[in-house]
């Protein structure tokens, strides 16, 4: 029993660094955020911290990969929806679209001010790609991909989405109008679904 409540102290204390991360972030950003805020935010000593994390960067990168799991959870929900290959591939780029600047940790990856450290840090980091290979293992589970060209899938449909959530575009489009250009741009690059 005594086990059971320091392992749930434990996991509260890691909880309460990544949350601390995610709101210095969202309040100084991502260059002005220390160690020594995280810490203060959480309550903790700098120490404890370190007790979990080895930098900053393991901290606020674990707080993603976190995000990422959860939101993933609410795409799987999202998708299952659609029966579709390509509808279900679609409407899940616009859910991501609509969802993740809502997302309390994951809106972080749509400032333009962390744009350096999402290309450098977040989307370098193996568990974010598994996870995606996962979500869009079961979005596209109609074709018969290998690994290198679900991978080529995944990584083009989210610079895509990026893309669309942190650089203004020519056009102003309404969710119809972002749907049409998808399914323009984007499916015509899917293999067809065997029969």
């Amino acid at each position: 029993m005594l086990a059971s409540a320091l392992k749930s102290a434990h996991n509260e204390t890691q909880q309460r660094i990544l949350d601390a991360a995610v709101a210095c972030v969202k309040q100084w950003g991502i260059e002005k955020t220390s160690l020594n805020d995280i810490a203060k935010q959480a309550g903790v000593t700098r120490p404890t911290v370190y007790s979990y994390f080895a930098n900053r960067n393991e901290v606020l990168t674990a707080a993603l990969l976190q995000s990422a799991v959860s939101f993933g959870q609410r795409v799987l929900a999202h998708m299952n929806a659609y029966d579709d290959v390509s509808e279900r591939y679609i409407e899940t780029l616009l859910f991501a679209i609509d969802e993740l600047p809502k997302e309390p940790y994951l809106a972080v990856i749509t400032r333009s001010d962390l744009s350096s450290y999402v290309s450098q840090d977040a989307l370098h980091n193996p568990q974010g790609w598994d996870i995606l290979k996962m979500l869009y293992r079961q979005i596209l589970r109609d074709l018969s991909l290998s690994d290198e060209a679900l991978m080529e899938i995944a990584e083009f449909s989210t610079r895509v989405v990026l893309s669309l959530l942190m650089v203004e575009g020519p056009r102003k489009r309404d969710r119809e109008q972002l749907r049409g250009f998808l399914q323009r741009r984007l499916l015509p690059a899917l293999p067809q679904a065997d029969a």
